[in-house]
């Protein structure tokens, strides 16, 4: 009962903080313009058509949770609302696998900020966790990545957590499972393909990690472009086509790397928490794309590695943490002087990025090349 407490009262806070202009949170109204995005779509997603807005970038299947905004009502809050189940939802999945857990995750809701409540992100976290929590049963694994990644595509990367001797099986899982959904979703929804085109034409986002030299360079005066695209601002001076292709074959090679581990089995040494959320920190860190919300993906697989004494990517965890604390500064406060090259501001998402980089060669550096440590011996009991 007091988790649950907790959690309305943080989720309130939240919420007061995204439609209300606070005076101790400057702009948070701000976070919440996405909701009025996905409220945008509901003309074309209720005529059976996947919108051409160049902002959608989900897979087809992500269309049925935000016609939720269709029932009656305000439709701005009816998506909202439908997030908060979501998310009450994860809480309890994750306080049922360990109390702390459930904990850990209304905490998190503070730190990452009002996005929580006013991204859809919060969906496939809930799926990618599903699934790991489902690791001895290859099967589920398969089942639960397939309906995260039919929402959006990065809860595939969960099928690292299996096992080499369960892989055809958690992989047959899969597949059958996500085509039965993407097959379902073409024929209720026109265009469903249309987002593959919209992910591959995206340039590079001034949050990214490759944009941070662009950042600094306009702190120091440097004339730098920024162009508004595909939802959000991106970098479009001359070198930032060059910098969004090596961030692409950096997100590559890291993951030629993972397999390379996965097949020598040296990922079946750790807990498949730790395994998650190590490869998703890597498809964020090497990624054109690295959007406030993307905190809600790690720090939701991160409530499952604080929790086990066995794990070896706890420091990591906080480390994202920490960075999501100053993304709050950056988003929506700061954003307006970040693009203006404001050097405070230049220099906190100079924090955020060496947090989430530091993070990412700590947790591929423990998953890769150490040993799970063994779990402590309990307790003598007393007398």
């Amino acid at each position: 009962m007091l988790l649950l407490i907790s959690w309305a009262v943080s989720r309130f806070w939240l919420f007061a903080i995204g439609r209300w202009d606070l005076w101790v949170y400057p702009a948070g109204p701000l976070a919440f313009d996405d909701l009025a995005v996905y409220a945008r779509w509901l003309p074309d997603l209720n005529a059976g058509v996947i919108p051409t807005d160049d902002m959608w970038q989900y897979p087809p299947a992500s269309a049925f949770f935000f016609l939720i905004g269709s029932l009656r009502g305000d439709p701005e809050t009816l998506l909202m609302l439908g997030i908060l189940a979501v998310d009450l939802i994860l809480t309890f999945v994750l306080a049922r696998q360990d109390l702390r857990a459930g904990w850990y995750w209304v905490a998190a809701g503070v730190v990452i900020g009002p996005v929580l409540i006013a991204r859809f992100d919060v969906v496939p976290t809930l799926f990618a966790v599903l699934a790991i929590i489902a690791a001895a049963r290859p099967v589920w694994v398969g089942v639960w990545a397939a309906v995260g990644t039919s929402l959006k595509v990065w809860p595939a990367l969960l099928l690292f957590t299996v096992a080499r001797r369960s892989a055809f099986t958690a992989g047959g899982a899969f597949a059958v499972a996500l085509v039965a959904i993407l097959g379902i979703s073409s024929l209720v929804f026109v265009g469903s393909a249309g987002f593959l085109g919209g992910q591959g034409s995206r340039g590079l986002q001034t949050e990214s990690v490759a944009a941070l030299p662009f950042l600094i360079a306009q702190a120091f005066g440097a004339d730098v472009t920024l162009e508004y695209r595909y939802g959000s601002m991106e970098v479009a001076s001359g070198g930032a086509g060059v910098a969004a292709v090596a961030a692409t074959v950096g997100l590559l090679t890291l993951f030629v790397w993972v397999v390379w581990c996965w097949l020598r089995g040296r990922l079946e040494q750790h807990r498949p928490a730790d395994i998650g959320f190590t490869v998703v920190l890597f498809s964020v860190v090497a990624s054109r794309v690295f959007s406030p919300q993307y905190t809600i993906w790690l720090l939701g697989i991160g409530a499952l590695c604080l929790v086990d004494a066995r794990s070896l990517v706890r420091t990591p965890v906080l480390l994202v943490a920490a960075a999501a604390v100053v993304t709050q500064v950056l988003y929506p406060w700061g954003y307006g002087a970040l693009l203006g090259g404001e050097p405070l501001m230049t220099a906190l998402q100079t924090i955020r990025i060496v947090l989430v980089v530091v993070a990412a060669v700590w947790a591929g550096y423990r998953i890769c090349w150490q040993k799970e440590v063994a779990a402590s011996p309990p307790a003598p009991s007393a007398g």
